[in-house]
């Protein structure tokens, strides 16, 4: 296929006819009139390229289905039409207790137990791709870092990443190192945000108040060393705003973080020790490795199926591929799996986060000066794109510039989109009370989907 200015060299360009059990279809898009997709490799970890392929499976319908204008409510409805003696169709939401923001569900039941799930969305969707175009890219930025707040630093990084890519530029190692700490101190967060979660769910009221105690302060180490709670305003393109300039500071760093984790170990201790606990999340919600493949999960939910997809292995941008990252895959496919998965993550990225403030390489934080507005060479065939590891998974930003710099094409792929068909499909078969369960370990964000 045609070649393009600006896809990494670890890219693969292919044209893939239809996908199989091992290539899923992550992202399709359209590039001046050009349908396109992008692909993974679930065998090797690594990212495919291509024409949009000719055959697609009904988990697809899903990525088309959310190019629908704001305030147009989406069913997620695949597969077969569940009818029979006694079957009818519960509405859940838009407002419900359990939920904390708009959203829906259609629950085909015959009395207790689910047959199907139908997640509504787009109860909020505000437009944000539409409404940057034309926008310069560090206008946008504002915009784009707010689209879901739990996830700033993901989403921001993702878009900087790919409009510095369209420009060519260099930016500092430093830079990159710097950016890699929020994502992990994003990822432990996120990942004690549905601990904490998951024990409301079990009403837990002591671990309730530990897990957000702990999550509390890790806001608070975000505060200190990045200005902001959830990480708004750290990028730039080019570049970040803040710094980590001294090694007492980043030890200071690290050791808040480490005592934390420990603390969190001692109360993962605890939840492992409390029968009421496992009962709810064992054999709750499991979603089959193969189910998984074919419906495209992705972050802790798709590991927990025991896939082992990771964007900072399958797309590395650096400093992913200058340290160790373990992987964390557990093979249950149930609720637990998933929390389980989240539980270790906490744990790595407590020693990604050793080896990105041991390491920190020296250098500016900012490239000192650069051209805003791409050469007409760069224009040629002149879109780029990043994939970032969110807290719950593959995050995907599509950046096309015009001739004055400013965003002509923007495309964002979030992890909740893509992991609602595996939810869905992992409540069959179960009954109403294990719903809250299984919503909370796949870590779903309205906010994420209805961009």
């Amino acid at each position: 296929m045609t070649s393009h200015a600006y896809i990494p060299n670890f890219v693969e360009q292919r044209q893939i006819d239809e996908p199989s059990d091992a290539i899923q279809t992550s992202s399709v898009f359209e590039i001046d009139g050009r349908p396109m997709a992008i692909l993974t490799d679930t065998e090797n970890t690594n990212t495919i390229l291509s024409d949009i392929p000719s055959r697609l499976g009904d988990e697809v319908s899903v990525l088309f289905k959310s190019q629908t204008n704001p305030g147009i409510q989406v069913d997620l409805d695949v597969g077969a039409r569940v009818e029979g003696y006694g079957v009818f169709n519960f509405p859940y939401g838009p407002v419900s207790s359990g939920i904390p923001e708009a959203g829906g569900f259609k629950l085909i039941t015959y009395g207790e137990r689910i047959v199907k799930v139908i997640p509504q969305i787009n109860f909020k969707k505000r437009g944000v791709e539409q409404r940057a175009i034309g926008m310069k890219p560090d206008d946008a930025l504002l915009l784009i870092e707010r689209s879901a707040g739990n996830f700033s630093a993901s989403y921001s990084t993702c878009f900087v990443t790919s409009v510095e890519n369209s420009l060519g530029l260099e930016v500092p190692t430093r830079v990159r190192w710097i950016r890699a700490v929020a994502l992990e101190l994003e990822r432990i967060y996120n990942h004690l945000y549905v601990f904490g979660r998951l024990a409301e769910a079990a009403s837990q009221n002591v671990a309730i108040a530990k897990a957000n105690a702990l999550r509390e302060r890790v806001l608070r180490i975000n505060a200190k060393y990045f200005h902001h709670r959830f990480l708004f305003g750290f990028n730039r393109v080019g570049g970040v705003n803040y710094d980590l300039p001294t090694k007492q500071e980043r030890r200071d760093l690290f050791d808040s973080v480490r005592v934390l984790a420990n603390e969190f170990s001692n109360l993962v201790s605890y939840f492992l020790s409390s029968r009421i606990f496992l009962d709810r999340l064992q054999n709750t919600a499991k979603l089959p490795k193969q189910d998984a493949l074919k419906l495209g999960a992705v972050g802790p939910s798709a590991r927990g199926s025991g896939l082992g997809i990771d964007d900072r292995l399958a797309f590395p941008i650096e400093p992913y591929n200058d340290i160790i990252v373990e992987v964390q895959i557990d093979n249950d496919e149930d609720t637990m799996a998933r929390t389980l998965v989240r539980i270790q993550e906490i744990q790595s990225s407590t020693l990604i986060l050793q080896q990105l403030l041991d390491r920190m390489p020296s250098g500016d934080t900012k490239i000192r000066q650069y051209t805003k507005v791409p050469s007409t060479h760069q224009l040629e065939n002149a879109f780029s794109f990043c994939r970032i590891e969110s807290p719950s998974g593959d995050l995907i930003h599509v950046v096309e510039l015009d001739e004055k710099g400013c965003i002509k094409m923007l495309h964002i792929r979030p992890s909740s989109l893509v992991n609602w068909l595996p939810f869905a499909r992992s409540l069959e078969g179960n009954v109403f009370t294990d719903f809250q369960f299984a919503f909370e370990s796949f870590g779903l964000v309205y906010a994420d989907s209805d961009r």
